[in-house]
């Protein structure tokens, strides 16, 4: 089922989702890619068939317009209109509707998506006791400065960062909070939560231990590194172990 949300950052834009329906299902899992991901990556795609099978209702959805989504709308946010701020009050928005039809919501968060599902927690606590968190290969901030000096190139003109070897595109506000935000390992700590992180062998592997030590409730917690896969677990055997640890996790 396709449906739209009215964007809170402009009034004439939308989030247009995807939403697939459990009809027995109590939990909701919503999926995050990250900044240059797509609700319609094969990674997404796929693991809906086995989330909805299993028993859960899902919901994929881009912040943005994205170049890898063949049906996205012109009435959506551009990329260079986001900001960390504009990507929690667009996650509020949608669970502020959502959290009304399910008691029980799993966030995935994918790469950056990982990051989003992270703040919005920390700003939003009240969602903190319904939600599960699940981080698949997860990108960690601050971004060293050197290094989005070496990924990204200004544009005097447009006053705008542009990736140079992506189709990535900054506004200077979102580029600072990348370089100067509190390290989001130190804020998932704060939230005192049980969390699943599993990581690509040839991804970000490092990162997502980094966050793991951070974690209080390692009782709880889980920790995975899927071998000889990259960032997005393009391999059928990675993505079936990876939707498998995933829910036997949740289960």
């Amino acid at each position: 089922m396709k449906i739209k949300i009215k964007s809170k950052y402009k009034k004439d834009k939308y989030i247009y989702e995807t939403f697939l329906k459990n009809k027995k299902a109590k939990s909701l899992v919503i999926f995050s890619s990250g900044l240059s991901g797509s609700k319609e990556l094969p990674l997404f795609k796929n693991a809906s068939k086995k989330f909805l099978k299993d028993g859960f209702s899902i919901l994929r959805f881009n912040f943005c317009r994205d170049n890898d989504d063949k049906l996205q709308k012109i009435d959506t946010l551009k990329p260079e209109e986001l900001s960390l701020s504009v990507y929690i009050a667009e996650l509020k928005n949608i669970m502020d509707v959502f959290s009304k039809k399910y008691p029980n919501i799993v966030l995935i968060g994918h790469s950056f998506g990982a990051v989003v599902f992270i703040l919005f927690l920390d700003k939003y606590k009240k969602y903190k006791k319904n939600t599960k968190l699940i981080l698949w290969d997860p990108t960690l901030l601050p971004w060293k400065k050197k290094i989005m000096e070496m990924d990204f190139l200004f544009n005097t003109k447009k006053q705008l960062y542009y990736g140079k070897n992506t189709n990535e595109v900054m506004n200077k506000t979102f580029y600072n909070e990348c370089i100067h935000i509190k390290n989001t390992t130190n804020t998932l700590k704060m939230l005192n939560k049980e969390v699943c992180i599993i990581a690509a062998e040839n991804g970000a592997s490092k990162d997502a231990k980094k966050y793991y030590s951070k974690i209080k409730n390692k009782k709880n917690s889980k920790l995975f590194i899927i071998k000889k896969t990259g960032h997005r677990f393009d391999e059928e055997k990675a993505q079936k172990e990876l939707f498998d640890r995933t829910i036997e996790f949740l289960k």
